[in-house]
């Protein structure tokens, strides 16, 4: 469906009421940011139908939780105003904490700024109604509630609270919504449904309805709400559902008999209780009659009401004529069409099993990290950039990226811990080893919102330190400049130069960056994803996922780039052209079946990472015979074998270390080093996000994350 820009509908039309300055956010943003207050069973699960129907949940508050997702996709804050630091266009908040606590969620909320308000909860003490209430008027917020079901806007696809998808708005066209209709505002929520219904079986639609909560002492009343809600252009009638009890109805009819240029449009009430006995609770404080009053009474309402030229009626067959006779028999969409959307609400199968991660997408052809294509990642970003990204989902700000290469450095200056690489050791464990044995990056704290960030930093700055302990680098290590960058620090423990070059610095950094992250179903992801599962410290899961880089699983790098070089050698030595030794030696190769590293791909036919690859290579001068090869090996491989194996990110990296010099081992150095940044991301999503010991069945692994966005620079 179509649904209307969000600042034409009601919702912005009630935070105009309190916060004209957000109005013109939303308008740029076409969204209107919610938060849910208080996490418990209920709460967690109406923010999941709140987001499923439409609305922008951009976070929850639960004191203690800050830094987890629920739903996966939403984040978690510890307060308010920790919130608002990261989101701060936050329109609304629905409460829904225990009556006890619910005051002081509500005046964080209110205090905040926040201009309109859904108090959820329930039998909230009077004296705590009162500060609530003394607050709202304060900062003029927009306080709906307590007890209140919600609100909800059909046109708008937004719902704040805990109201049911049974609402049509106006459709002038099958799947065009429209902001016009009729604006419910009532004191139950049952019987909003059963009104709802009545309405659409006569093609009278609703754009807005509103619960004003069904406590004795609530915020908004039908006094505050019904003349806002006639002040909205598109709002053709009013329909006030009330009940029995209280005395918001006779205080609606006096207000509308003293300030009728307030009540414009045409209005119905629909009074509830006409039989209900005198002094006996129907449901909620709301609804008593007090006995001997004359006040609270479904005839005392009802005459008010009339007095003050409101119709009134007290059934759904009479509201339906009321209501035509008030639009002159205008309809807003076609009936079966109401129907129809009804059928496949209540037919709709079960949703499939599934889970979602918001890091990496991968697609045929097609890696993003929260939404920014990897291949210009690893033309425009540096390894922290790119690691702030996978663990935050967003690129740091231009000021925090001086704090990022400190902490890297410092972490990358400590001392190793005693690791020994046995003869022959693969380096992906060797590497483990180190991770587990480090004391000094166990101390580093994960907590708080900031801790998988910097924990990840710390991690990447003593991943150098490790790989110059193993492979006898460290005196290049420890000769780096102050003001050189961390790319400076890596390019020393990777090939052990004591000088500085900036071009190949930054060659091996985007070799490292294109290697960060496959997704989650890449063997590493799943052997960090199931310790994290079982909420392993973060060495450990790491580690495991480390471990599992083999020359199955990562190794292909260094056996291409051994291969290219043994291509070039066979052409110096025979004198050939590069092409032709190279075609020779796959022959050589396939008739001793010997596999070529570094061609095919499960998933993709054209890696993403390789053409920025070949052209940053290209660009520093560091392309040469085996950069050459690699970019014809795939049409070569197809004459000689009849199958198209195109190279892959292994391969390319394998012809650049190859060309640079380097042992053809760094290869695989090289993609581990890059490989910790996603394993990283990978295990605080899953402590973050899901349950724990739950059942991972990789296959059904879903993306949630952002959708395609260019690099910003």
């Amino acid at each position: 469906m179509q649904r209307i820009p969000a600042d034409q509908g009601m919702l912005c039309h009630l935070i105009q009421h309190a916060r004209p300055d957000l109005v013109s956010k939303i308008a740029e943003t076409q969204q209107v940011d919610t938060i849910v207050v208080g996490l418990g069973r209920q709460g967690t699960r109406h923010a999941g139908l709140m987001r499923d129907y439409g609305t922008t949940v951009t976070a929850g508050i639960a004191p203690g939780r800050g830094g987890q997702r629920i739903h996966e996709t939403i984040p978690v804050y510890d307060s308010v105003a920790d919130c608002l630091e990261e989101h701060p266009h936050v329109a609304a908040a629905s409460i829904w904490r225990h009556y006890s606590s619910a005051r002081d969620a509500a005046l964080e909320v209110i205090e905040a700024g926040i201009p309109l308000v859904m108090l959820i909860t329930e039998g909230i003490p009077l004296r705590d109604v009162r500060d609530i209430l003394v607050a709202a008027r304060e900062h003029k917020t927009v306080l709906i509630g307590g007890n209140t079901p919600g609100v909800i806007f059909p046109p708008e696809g937004i719902k704040i609270g805990m109201l049911p998808d049974v609402f049509y708005p106006a459709e002038p066209k099958p799947g065009k919504f429209a902001p016009d209709g009729v604006t419910i505002v009532s004191r139950s929520g049952a019987i909003l449904y059963h009104m709802s219904d009545a309405l659409a079986s006569a093609g009278i639609a609703q754009n807005a309805v509103l619960g004003v909560g069904g406590d004795g002492a609530i915020g908004s009343t039908f006094r505050d709400l019904v003349p806002m809600a006639m002040t909205f252009p598109k709002t053709d009638l009013v329909v006030v559902a009330g009940e029995i009890g209280g005395s918001q109805e006779e205080l609606l009819a006096e207000d509308i008999a003293a300030h009728p240029e307030k009540y414009p449009k045409p209005l119905v009430a629909l009074i509830s209780g006409a039989h209900a006995p005198a002094g006996k609770t129907m449901g909620h404080a709301g609804a008593i009659v007090a006995p001997g009053q004359a006040y609270g009474t479904f005839a005392s309402k009802r005459t008010a009401l009339e007095k003050a030229g409101v119709p009134v009626v007290n059934s759904q067959y009479d509201l339906i004529s009321a209501a035509q006779e008030k639009l002159g028999g205008r309809t807003y969409f076609e009936v079966p069409r109401y129907y129809e959307k009804m059928k496949q609400t209540w037919e709709a199968p079960p949703p499939k099993s599934q889970w979602g991660t918001l890091v990496t997408r991968v697609a045929a052809n097609s890696l993003l990290i929260s939404g920014y294509p990897l291949e210009e990642i690893v033309e425009k970003s540096s390894l922290l950039e790119t690691a702030h990204l996978l663990i935050k989902l967003d690129l740091p700000k231009p000021e925090l990226l001086p704090e990022l290469e400190r902490a890297a450095r410092a972490a990358a200056l400590a001392p190793a811990p005693p690791v020994t690489r046995f003869e022959g050791e693969d380096i992906s464990a060797a590497l483990a080893k180190s991770l587990l044995m480090d004391e000094a990056l166990f101390k580093v704290s994960q907590g708080g919102k900031d801790g998988p960030v910097g924990k990840t930093i710390s991690a990447l700055g003593r991943f150098a330190r490790y790989l110059a302990h193993l492979i006898g680098t460290e005196q290049a290590l420890d000769a780096a400049g102050s003001d050189e960058p961390f790319r400076g620090i890596v390019y020393r423990a990777v090939t052990g130069e004591t000088t500085y070059d900036e071009k190949r610095a930054r060659m091996i950094e985007a070799m490292i960056v294109a290697s960060v992250d496959h997704g989650v179903t890449p063997p590493s992801a799943q052997s960090a994803l199931i310790p994290a599962s079982a909420r392993a410290s973060y060495e450990m899961a790491v580690a495991a996922g480390v471990g599992a880089i083999t020359d199955v699983h990562g190794g292909a790098g260094a056996k291409a780039a051994a291969f290219f070089r043994a291509c070039v050698e066979k052409a110096r030595a025979e004198k050939m052209e590069l092409a032709d030794a190279t075609h020779a030696l796959l022959g050589e190769y396939m008739r001793a079946g010997k596999r070529i590293e570094g061609l095919g791909h499960r998933i993709h036919t054209q890696d993403p990472r390789r053409n920025v690859l070949w052209q940053l290579a290209d660009e520093a001068g560091l392309a040469g015979d085996c950069v050459a090869i690699s970019k014809i090996v795939g049409d070569l491989f197809e004459k000689v074998r009849g199958m198209s194996l195109p190279i892959n990110v292994d391969g390319v990296i394998g012809a650049i270390v190859a060309d640079m010099g380097l042992p053809v081992d760094l290869a695989k150095a090289i993609f581990v080093y890059g490989r910790v940044a996603g394993l990283s991301a990978h295990y605080f999503e899953e402590i973050a996000s899901q349950p724990q010991m739950r059942r991972i069945n990789f296959g059904e692994a879903v993306y949630k994350g952002k959708e395609r966005r260019s690099f910003p620079r």
